[in-house]
């Protein structure tokens, strides 16, 4: 069984990997509205939008593991928002609309990759303290 330790860096690792492919496969999008006139944008649109579920149900995970404790230090994220959009996007999927998977991924994305990297880093250094068992 794996340590809670090793599962929270690996979601840590995970969401940052998905914060990286949604950025690459969202370059060329440049207005909400490039989601919706092409069958690529309506694809990166779709692939988009999972992303984010995975991004966002890494963070519930790790809360489920850690509690809320671990979020407390990384105050420049709004964390029950982030909560909130793995609801949305997992139950409520057909109200995502382009012009709140733009700006999340145009505004909020790059500040909660950062963030999520300094966490890791935090991690790994001991900085954040979980049962490595």
């Amino acid at each position: 069984m794996c340590s809670d330790y090793n599962r929270i860096k690996s979601l840590l690792e995970t969401a940052i990997r998905e914060m990286d492919l949604i950025m690459t496969m969202s370059a060329p999008i440049e207005k909400p509205n490039d989601f919706g006139t092409s069958l690529n944008g309506m694809t990166i649109f779709r692939a988009c939008s999972m992303s984010l579920q995975y991004i966002t149900e890494s963070f519930v995970k790790i809360r489920n593991l850690s509690g809320m404790k671990l979020f407390s230090a990384y105050k420049s994220v709004p964390w029950k928002d982030v909560f909130g959009m793995r609801n949305f996007l997992s139950h409520q999927y057909v109200e995502v609309d382009a012009e709140g998977i733009f700006s999340t991924i145009k505004n909020d994305i790059p500040i909660l990759r950062e963030v999520t990297t300094t966490m890791l880093k935090d991690l790994e250094s001991g900085k954040i303290e979980i049962n490595k068992g």
